[in-house]
């Protein structure tokens, strides 16, 4: 079996408990095909990137779930015929750990030879030089023979 997760939205004229029966009638199918539903994740009324058949909002709603790899096609098939669902996406999980979201209050773990970050202008101290280190012009011209 393997992992995969879809997103889809539904119309926002049906009422939360029509949304919500569409959503039961989703993971049903999964589970009726063998599959297994992992995670379920409504994320409620969103207003759209762009209007969808004259629509501004719609319900969002996420599963995560295990299914057969000939089963995406058999779930696409039922939100093409669902008159209810205004866009969907099927992704197959890879299996690979995904970052953690980071909230804006935390830090970020530097990563090594990472610099830190300037957070006010630049200080203007003046650099003081090492003399070991600059070699002076003149050693510099005897070397190239000028």
């Amino acid at each position: 079996m393997r992992k995969y997760e879809t997103v889809f939205i539904v119309n926002p004229e049906l009422t939360t408990e029509d949304s919500e029966k569409t959503l039961e009638f989703f993971k049903e199918n999964i589970t009726k095909n063998g599959g297994n539903v992992t995670k379920v994740d409504p994320w409620g009324r969103q207003k759209l990137a762009y209007p969808i058949e004259n629509h501004n909002e719609g319900y969002y709603y996420l599963i995560q779930f295990e299914a057969d790899p000939e089963y995406p096609t058999e779930l696409l098939k039922r939100f093409k015929f669902d008159e209810n669902v205004l866009r969907y996406v099927i992704v197959q999980l890879d299996g690979k750990k995904f970052k953690e979201v980071i909230s804006k209050g935390t830090r970020r773990p530097r990563r090594p030879g990472q610099r830190k970050p300037e957070t006010s202008a630049p200080s203007e101290a003046p650099k003081k030089e090492n003399k070991e280190e600059t070699p002076k012009q003149e050693e510099t011209e005897e070397k190239t023979g000028e």
